[in-house]
Formats: structure tokens, C-alpha cells, sequence
């Protein structure tokens, strides 16, 4: 029998803080939690996967390639990248509300 290559997704906010923290304060000035976002990272060679879940019960997913060197000192492109995903979180969020509302 073969190894089996064994995929080990961490949690954002221990494998890489800065890059955490700076996702919270980009989803912070959306008005949306922290609590909102179950964001986690798959370490590659060069850098990591990031994979951002949001919605109810977390079934919407965003995934983005930050390098090590980004991790450590986020820059414009990773600021670009959350902007973008707070801006679907915000409406999705609100679409859920909706939704709840009708119910």
C-alpha cells in the first residue's frame, strides 16, 4: 500500500496571524464579524491556499493563493482579494436575511 498524501487545512488566524489580522480589519469596515468567516490555509511549496468560507452553515467559499512573503506582509493584491470577498459576504448576508425574513 502507498503513503497517502494527507491534506492538512489550519486555521488561518494560528498558521499565518498578520495576514488574519488584516482580513478581520478588512471585513471589520463591512460591518461583518469575525465570527462570520471560517478562514483557513493548505500550506504549498510557495505559499499558501487560502480558502475563506462565509453564508449559513459556511457554504459559500472563496479561494485565493497568498505567497509566504504576502502572509507575512499583506499587500495590495491580498487587500484586493478581501475587499472583494467581504463585498460577497456583505451580500449574501443580506440575501440570507431576506430569506429569513420570508420565512
Amino acid at each position: 500500500m502507498g503513503k497517502k498524501d494527507v491534506i492538512e487545512e489550519k486555521m488561518l488566524r494560528f498558521a499565518a496571524p498578520n495576514l488574519y489580522k488584516k482580513m478581520v480589519e478588512t471585513f471589520l469596515a463591512y460591518n461583518i464579524h469575525s465570527y462570520d468567516i471560517y478562514a483557513t490555509v493548505v500550506k504549498q511549496e510557495k505559499g499558501f491556499e487560502l480558502t475563506l468560507r462565509f453564508s449559513e452553515s459556511f457554504s459559500q467559499a472563496v479561494t485565493g493563493f497568498v505567497s509566504f512573503e504576502q502572509a507575512e506582509n499583506p499587500d495590495e493584491e491580498v487587500m484586493s482579494f478581501f475587499k472583494e470577498t467581504a463585498e460577497k459576504c456583505k451580500n449574501q448576508l443580506i440575501s440570507d436575511y431576506y430569506k429569513m425574513i420570508k420565512l
